[in-house]
């Protein structure tokens, strides 16, 4: 018995993979046979289908287990022996989602038709008209674009399978989950160049941590539970997070390094060449004129001439410097001698006012020198994050093999119906000229 048959695609849903097809089932029984010049001239009648054989076609993939056709609509018999049946099905199939570049994710969905109880040798399977899907009565759907829809006949003709391909419409899932989180990305990037002193840069951290956790949550909702491979999507919000984890990290040692002073910390000379003499003019970073107090100082240390102290006396001091060195210890101490008691204490105030004041320059400018290394610090972590972002995105993004490939759904009906009329082999790489059907 040789059984043709025809699959019209007329709506398909997303959520359970749910389609609407009418199947077209045709075959010859030569028991049916009649000369309509013996009936009154009738040439065909119509009969319900479970008062003549029928082939038991079922679909071998579905998801609900109903293997049966719901609406048992009446069969067409021609005299000759021809009987057409079109039975209306909503079959609910199983299809293996691949979701690794998600949004942008491409999907082949078979349905593959076949006798339940009859094998190979007793019953074969052909196309009725075309190898290939009818879309002319499709109807669009708002989330799946239609590509292609060939259909392929097993070696022992003992089973057809229809491929529907569909790729995702990318629209929704762009502008709520993929451009949000591109910003938040970037967003992330602008800590290192927000101040320490305004003491907002883990506020703004946390914050971005707390918005990626929410996309990572109403991205779990949106996809399947798989663990056969990561989703476009998915990949991105993770090197995100982990992104934001180092920034949070980087932005404690950060504020550490900011705060820092003479009395906490000394400045390790590695430290003051490579933070404050090479990485500024890697970055193009010039550090405002500042006044050096320890040159200062130092070239305030130098000997000088004081004034003589006696008629024969001269002496040459250090003006109270911890270093000086005393080229006449016994002059000096005669000279000190010769003081009066308010001119030494005076000579005393004025040796600790000078000595807190240099305590305090030097203390200042270690300050400054620590605040301008997490300054050369933030500088370079801003150029770095930002290169690991912006080269995260694109290649992430980017390794989508049709993001950058755009589907016109109704020129591509067009084009499949022209192709189903031809009435030939159906290749998805044939030349279509829109404006001639």
């Amino acid at each position: 018995m040789h059984t043709n048959v025809w699959l019209a695609l007329v709506s398909f849903l997303q959520k359970i993979r749910t389609s609407i097809f009418i199947i077209f089932q045709k075959w010859n029984d030569y028991q049916l046979k009649w000369d309509p010049s013996n009936y009154g001239g009738i040439e065909s009648m119509r009969v319900a289908p479970d008062k003549i054989w029928q082939p038991d076609i079922v679909l071998f993939n579905n998801a609900d287990g109903n293997y049966e056709v719901s609406f048992l609509c009446n069969t067409l018999i021609h005299h000759t022996g021809e009987v057409l049946w079109v039975p209306p099905a909503i079959y609910k199939s199983s299809c293996i989602i691949d979701v690794e570049y998600f949004p942008f994710d491409e999907q082949i969905c078979s349905l593959t038709f076949g006798s339940w109880t009859y094998n190979r040798e007793e019953l074969k399977l052909d196309f009725l008209y075309s190898d290939m899907v009818d879309f002319s009565d499709y109807a669009s759907s708002s989330i799946w674009d239609l590509i292609d829809g060939p259909a392929i006949l097993t070696e022992d003709r003992s089973r057809v399978e229809f491929q529907i391909r569909i790729r995702r419409k990318t629209l929704f899932y762009t502008v709520v989950l993929l451009l949000p989180t591109i910003m938040m990305a970037f967003l992330n990037v602008t800590v290192f160049y927000l101040p320490t002193a305004s003491g907002e840069k883990m506020g703004l951290t946390m914050n971005v941590s707390l918005s990626i956790v929410v996309f990572l949550l109403l991205v779990s909702k949106i996809l399947p539970p798989t663990s056969s491979s990561i989703p476009l999507a998915a990949k991105y919000l993770l090197l995100t997070f982990v992104l934001n984890v180092i920034t949070i990290v980087v932005t404690t040692v950060i504020c550490n390094i900011y705060f820092r002073s003479a009395a906490t910390h000394h400045l390790p000379p590695w430290v003051r060449s490579l933070f404050l003499e090479w990485l500024p003019l890697f970055m193009c970073m010039k550090r405002p004129n500042r006044k050096n107090v320890l040159r200062f100082l130092k070239k305030r240390h130098t000997p000088t001439e004081t004034r003589n102290i006696g008629p024969e006396e001269a002496v040459r001091i250090e003006n109270h410097h911890p270093h000086c060195s005393m080229h006449d210890t016994r002059k000096i101490q005669h000279a000190c001698a010769d003081l009066t008691p308010d001119a030494q204490r005076a000579l005393d105030a004025i040796e600790f006012i000078t000595e807190n004041r240099r305590d305090e320059e030097i203390n200042k400018q270690m300050k400054d020198d620590w605040k301008y290394v997490s300054m050369v610090i933030d500088r370079f972590l801003l150029y770095g994050f930002f290169a690991v972002t912006l080269g995260g995105t694109i290649g992430i993004i980017a390794s989508a093999p049709t993001i950058f490939e755009t589907v016109d759904e109704n020129q591509n009906i067009k084009r499949l119906k022209y192709l189903y009329k031809l009435n030939r082999n159906y290749s998805f790489n044939d030349t279509y000229q829109p404006g001639i059907y």
